[in-house]
């Protein structure tokens, strides 16, 4: 036999006595009434002897009583019905949740109480984040696990070779090894950037720096890079102090030209800089062929890349952008994608003065 749940016996148990506590109130009232009346009002003796209560009297009384608690029952049932059917909803919802069951959802029934219909309105809400939220935690497991393997096999398959004399212990081989270790140190990085969910899960070091001299050192630093792929660069640069962490805009900066070179066909850049309506901005602009608008709504998501993006750059982890979003918005500001009329890519970065 199914038990009834504690919450809906109780619920139960309080409004049945409530309702006979008030049918009782209700006759003992009455008789309260009509004993203060007979006894001590004058007159009220004499009154009660000349119409004393007769049988009738006596089968009315009943009737009404019983009329009374049969109306009371009947509305504290549907009453408790529209109470309880979205409650007991929830709480079942919520144990299959808590078995692992992330796609329950509760439901309101026939209840027309706007507060029971935002309790089960905000409980789907939350259900539906906790799933997403556990899809989302899956695809990264599966990504990571998909990224972290190309570089550890090699490593191992370096190694091994090492050990079982098939590679000799030469320079060229312990650089090249010393490059995946560097590889997969920015990559554990860049994760730890993207997976803090506030400043505090990475340093930031806020100062005021001239912007304009980290422009030119971020210049300075990719100019062989844009040398090598003829890259034709302009920019409007100018003295401007600010707060921010320098080397955190540099690494962003480092992103957004890292993929200018990889994805940019027009092998044109254009960077810039101002203040504008209380907002630093950064603008890097590349003339084409620009991100299609189908990618663009997870352009800055870890690990989401485009059907074109791993045509033109196989190799690439897809995390470059998602942590140029994680680094400004620790700032306070952020980052923003706009593909112009002419299939120019602007990416703008933008923090608090």
């Amino acid at each position: 036999m199914k038990r009834e749940p504690i919450l809906s016996r109780q619920i139960l148990t309080y409004m049945l006595s409530l309702t006979f506590l008030i049918v009782a109130v209700s006759v003992l009232g009455s008789f309260l009434f009509y004993t203060v009346i007979i006894y001590y009002i004058p007159g009220g003796a004499e009154a009660s002897t000349e119409n004393q209560m007769t049988l009738l009297d006596w089968v009315w009384v009943l009737i009404s009583t019983t009329i009374s608690v049969a109306i009371s029952l009947f509305f504290t049932g549907k009453l408790s019905a529209r109470i309880l059917t979205p409650l007991n909803s929830v709480a079942a919802s919520l144990k299959k949740i808590s078995q692992g069951d992330l796609a329950a959802r509760a439901h309101s029934g026939r209840s027309h109480l706007g507060e029971l219909k935002k309790l089960v309105e905000d409980f789907n809400e939350m259900a539906e984040r906790l799933q997403t939220l556990d899809m989302q935690r899956n695809s990264w497991n599966a990504a990571i696990a998909h990224e972290l393997r190309t570089p550890v096999t090699i490593l191992r398959g370096r190694l091994q070779g090492l050990v079982d004399g098939v590679f000799e212990p030469e320079p060229m081989l312990f650089s090249s090894l010393l490059k995946q270790t560097e590889g997969l140190t920015n990559l554990i990085d860049d994760l730890r950037v993207v997976s803090a969910s506030s400043p505090v899960g990475f340093s930031l070091s806020r100062c005021e720096v001239n912007l304009k001299e980290t422009l030119e050192s971020a210049l300075t630093t990719f100019a062989p890079e844009f040398a090598r792929h003829a890259f034709s660069l302009t920019v409007t640069l100018q003295d401007h102090v600010c707060q921010c962490d320098p080397l955190r805009i540099l690494q962003c900066l480092n992103v957004l030209f890292d993929n200018a070179v990889h994805y940019a066909t027009s092998r044109a850049l254009h960077v810039s800089h101002g203040v504008t309506q209380g907002q630093n901005w950064i603008v890097v602009e590349d003339a084409g062929p620009g991100v299609p608008e189908a990618t663009q709504k997870y352009l800055f998501q870890p690990f989401q890349r485009g059907p074109e993006a791993q045509l033109v750059n196989p190799g690439g982890y897809g995390l470059g952008l998602s942590v140029v979003k994680a680094l400004m918005v620790a700032h306070g500001g952020d980052v923003l994608y706009q593909r112009t009329h002419d299939h120019h890519s602007v990416f703008t970065l933008k923090w608090p003065l």
